[in-house]
């Protein structure tokens, strides 16, 4: 099974954390082959088979794992051993309209899901605390990033500048066309997201969520970007909108050792 990480996370001790790809799993067609997310029509029991797999290539427990439903927010989620298993196996019990998931506990394993949004790891190694973000430009409009910083700080303790981030596989500003609403509405945050030279505007989110963070006190150097486009890379990647809308999930999945 091929995996990624984040050469900076990789050194935080007692941090787990892997994003996936499309190889190996069992699902086929349009969710070929580890597709992750129980909503995008698949089968469920191929995605349960999908996510024990994965959880067998890691080393943690599949049934302790924690999900979302998510919904293109800024909702933060607070994960505690109790809700362990929340979405492992189904939808229906995953943490209800939230779209990032914070933890301290050890041996509880966070999912995010996506196809083309950013998936985002937030990890400080002074106070044992982490956080998976799912954003896409609603949550970016919406904060989000920063916003789970300052959680981070505020009911954790965690300095900014302790934060290691890291925003994994997302659109590139080639392939993220958008309407000159959106453009409207996201320029006032971020002038420099909106990029001109195609017939429309382009979305530069990667750089907007970077900036984000930085406004929210993450230190540039402590911030890594994977310069990966699941539409430009389908044949790794899921992307929705290099596969018309029907496509699979991959995932960020983290936890404390």
């Amino acid at each position: 099974m091929q995996l990624l990480e984040f050469s900076s996370l990789r050194a935080v001790p007692n941090l787990r954390h892997a994003v996936t790809t499309r190889d190996s799993g069992v699902s086929s067609g349009a969710y070929a082959s580890p597709n992750l997310a129980f909503h995008v029509g698949d089968e469920a029991e191929k995605v349960i088979e999908n996510r024990r797999l994965l959880a067998s290539e890691l080393g943690f427990d599949v049934e302790k794992l924690v999900g979302a439903q998510q919904v293109h927010g800024n909702r933060i989620g607070f994960v505690t051993a109790s809700q362990a298993g929340r979405g492992a196996l189904d939808s229906t019990s995953a943490l209800p309209e939230t779209d990032a998931l914070i933890t301290i506990e050890k041996n509880l394993p966070l999912l995010t899901l996506v196809a083309d949004c950013a998936p985002i790891l937030l990890a400080n190694p002074k106070k044992q605390v982490l956080a998976v973000v799912h954003a896409g430009w609603r949550g970016a409009l919406a904060g989000i990033a920063g916003k789970v910083v300052r959680t981070l700080q505020n009911e954790f303790g965690s300095a900014p500048n302790d934060i290691v981030a890291g925003i994994g596989p997302c659109l590139s500003v080639e392939n993220f066309e958008i309407g000159p609403e959106v453009a409207a509405q996201i320029e006032p945050l971020d002038k420099e997201a909106i990029v001109s030279g195609w017939d429309k505007p382009h979305l530069d989110l990667r750089g907007l969520l970077d900036r984000d963070l930085q406004r929210a006190g993450v230190r540039p150097r402590f911030i890594e970007t994977m310069q990966i486009c699941p539409k430009a890379d389908n044949v790794r990647f899921f992307s929705h909108r290099g596969q018309n809308g029907l496509a699979g999930r991959f995932g960020l999945v983290a936890w404390w050792q």
